[in-house]
């Protein structure tokens, strides 16, 4: 099928997708990226002691102030504890009651990509904070964690179909993008964080931020793909987030996004991008931003959050190409082009400087 991504991205894409990932069991991700930015020109890459991967591209960057880009390696999933001769399976993420009744799941573990085995889920009971899950027959002794059975990922003439968009779409973005950066030998400085387990609590985000080697107080932009609601629409373009459920985001960064994407829609016609809150849940942004990183968000629509179809159907998400491949050249331009942060604030205090001296010209200050 013909798609109108950028080969680079279609290529992280597909490879990252066919990954199975759960919260905790994110090291087939990990090594997909790892073994995709390793011996790129100018990227450096490096593990925590909590297992988030780190990268950096920074080349000629003088002049252009660094940001950080944060996905997340994992998704909704299920997860196998065995311990004193028993098994347990657990439910890792936010899907609904109804939804699991009936539905098919695959075993995995970290030695292969192949699956192990497959079941039926028969019923799910909650206890305490977790939920217990009662299938249709033993796992195989040798898995770890299961996925829903849905089909691999692909492309259609508007859609990215795949099992797990949240979180892995943009965390193929952000690898096409370091590989875009790097191979065209771009002037640019851009570090990556990729978190694990974030769909249990935003564990990796936190752990980072307790890591051995902290993190530069630098502007810092979650990338999320989010439930498309209220006024989000795919393939409206990609969306400047500027707030989740729990936080609204520093006016500072999303005024300099809000900048970069009417600088790149003047460089650019037809450049289409959205400005919401989106507020169906909260995202690694607000982590950060109670931490005191200058904070901005940036996500793109998505169909079936979570898997959770129409009459409780487990389906793929889905988003759309135009959007993924929009927020993907505007991170480029972002970290090539753009105004920074300090210039778009700046042009911000120059305005209101000029305001304040109209007012008092206006007023003649004797209204007292």
């Amino acid at each position: 099928m013909a798609h109108i991504l950028d080969e680079e991205l279609y290529q992280a894409g597909m490879a990252v997708a066919a990954c199975p990932t759960a919260p905790c069991h994110e090291s087939h991700v990990r090594a997909c990226l790892l073994e995709r930015l390793a011996g790129l020109p100018q990227v450096t890459t490096r593990l925590d002691e909590f297992g988030n991967l780190h990268a950096r591209y920074d080349y000629k960057s003088s002049g252009r102030e660094p940001f950080r880009v944060v996905a997340h390696m994992d998704h909704p999933a299920f997860v196998i504890r065995r311990g004193h001769g028993a098994e347990q399976v657990f439910f890792a993420g936010g899907v609904g009651d109804n939804y699991f009744a009936g539905k098919k799941i695959v075993f995995h573990n970290e030695l292969t990509r192949e699956p192990l085995g497959r079941a039926r889920v028969e019923q799910t009971a909650v206890v305490g904070e977790d939920r217990l899950v009662k299938l249709d027959r033993p796992a195989p002794a040798t898995a770890t964690f299961a996925t829903w059975d849905l089909p691999a990922a692909r492309c259609t003439k508007k859609l990215f179909i795949s099992p797990a968009c949240d979180d892995l779409a943009q965390v193929s973005t952000v690898l096409a993008l370091l590989r875009r950066l790097s191979l065209g030998g771009a002037k640019a400085n851009v570090q990556a964080l990729f978190t694990r387990a974030e769909e249990i609590g935003f564990a990796g985000a936190l752990a980072a931020l307790k890591a051995k080697e902290g993190l530069a107080p630098i502007p810092t932009l979650s990338l999320e793909t989010s439930q498309a609601r209220g006024f989000a629409r795919v393939e409206s373009g990609p969306i400047l987030r500027v707030g989740d459920r729990l936080s609204i985001f520093d006016a500072r960064v999303t005024h300099w996004l809000e900048t970069a994407f009417r600088d790149l829609q003047a460089a650019k016609p037809g450049t289409v991008w959205q400005r919401l809150l989106m507020g169906g849940g909260t995202c690694e942004a607000s982590v950060f931003l109670r931490a005191g990183f200058p904070t901005g968000a940036l996500c793109v629509a998505l169909n079936n959050y979570h898997n959770m179809g129409p009459g409780a159907s487990i389906r793929s998400e889905s988003i759309s190409l135009r959007d993924w491949q929009g927020l993907y050249d505007f991170l480029f331009f972002l970290a090539t082009e753009s105004r920074s942060l300090h210039a778009a604030d700046e042009a911000v205090a120059g305005r209101f400087a000029r305001l304040e001296r109209k007012a008092l010209a206006a007023l003649g200050g004797n209204y007292f």
